[in-house]
C-alpha cells in the first residue's frame, strides 16, 4: 500500500493526478489522506490545541480522508490510525510550484513527506515549477520512479525530493541527482493597502544559483532529486569545541 499526502488539499489537480498514476504504475492500493483545504507553507507544524477530524471522500475512481490539520497531521494521523497496513512508501504531491533550496524549510509538501520520514518510513516528495494545470505527464514521471522506489533498499527513514521543471515532460533534460542548496525564492514583504491600514505580504522572485545544487539544476531544466534525512546535526565548529574544551 501506497500513502498519498499533500499540502495543497483533497481537491488539488496534482494529487489526483499522482493517485492515478501511482494506481497504474505501481500496481499497489493507494490510500490518500489530505488536508481538507489547501495548507501551504505550514513546514512540519502539528495540530496539538484540538481534536482532527477525518471525513472519508468517495468519488468516481477516488477515495481518500480529508483531514481539518496540516499536513504533517495528515501523515501523523495516517501512520497512527487510519493506514489498514504500513505502507511501503509514502508519497507527498504534486506540489504546484517547486521545493528546492530554501523553500524545503517552509514547505507543507516536505513537511508531510519528513514526517514519514521521522516515522523511518521511506518518503518521496513531488513539485513542479507552477503554472501547468495539467500534471499528468509530471505524475506518470513520478508514479514510475515510486515503482522503483517502491523496491530500493536502504531508504528507511530517507527523503526522495523530486523537482520537476517547467514545460511539457519531452522537453525536460535528462535527471540529475543533486545536494540541497539555499538559492531559489528568495522572500520579501511587500506593502499593501487595506483602507486605512498598511499590510505586510509575503512575496518571492526566483533567483538562480551559482553552485552545482538542486536550484540550479532545476533551473537548467532537469527533474532534480535530492536525497534528505531528518538528521539536524551539524559538524562541530573547531572554534565551538575550543570554547567548550577551555571551560
Amino acid at each position: 500500500m501506497i500513502l498519498l499526502v499533500n499540502d495543497d488539499g483533497i481537491a488539488s489537480p496534482g494529487l489526483r493526478a499522482l493517485y492515478r498514476a501511482l494506481r497504474t504504475h505501481t500496481r499497489n492500493a493507494v490510500l490518500c489522506v489530505a488536508p481538507a483545504v489547501e495548507r501551504s507553507g505550514m513546514s512540519q507544524a502539528i495540530t496539538i490545541d484540538r481534536g482532527l477530524a477525518a471525513a472519508p471522500r468517495a468519488e468516481p475512481g477516488f477515495f481518500g480522508f480529508a483531514i481539518d490539520g496540516t499536513p504533517t497531521d495528515c501523515t501523523k494521523l495516517a501512520l497512527d490510525r487510519i493506514c489498514p497496513t504500513p505502507p511501503r512508501l509514502v508519497v507527498s504531491g504534486i506540489n504546484d510550484g517547486p521545493n528546492a533550496g530554501r523553500s524545503i524549510l517552509y514547505s507543507g509538501t516536505i513537511g508531510a513527506a519528513l514526517e514519514a520520514a521521522v516515522e523511518g518510513r521511506a518518503a518521496f516528495a513531488v513539485s513542479r515549477v507552477r503554472g501547468w494545470a495539467n500534471q499528468d505527464d509530471a505524475a506518470d514521471f513520478a508514479a514510475r520512479w515510486a515503482a522503483r522506489l517502491i523496491h530500493a533498499p536502504g531508504l528507511s527513514g530517507t527523503l526522495v525530493n523530486l523537482n520537476l521543471p517547467a514545460g511539457p515532460a519531452n522537453s525536460w533534460l535528462e535527471p540529475r541527482l543533486a545536494r540541497h542548496g539555499l538559492a531559489g525564492f528568495r522572500e520579501r514583504y511587500r506593502p499593501q493597502r487595506e483602507g486605512v491600514r498598511t499590510s505586510w505580504r509575503l512575496s518571492g522572485t526566483w533567483e538562480a544559483s551559482g553552485s552545482d545544487d538542486d536550484v540550479a539544476a532545476l533551473t537548467a531544466g532537469h527533474p532534480v532529486f535530492t536525497m534528505l534525512r531528518p538528521d539536524l546535526n551539524a559538524e562541530h565548529p573547531e572554534a565551538l569545541v575550543r570554547l567548550l574544551e577551555s571551560r
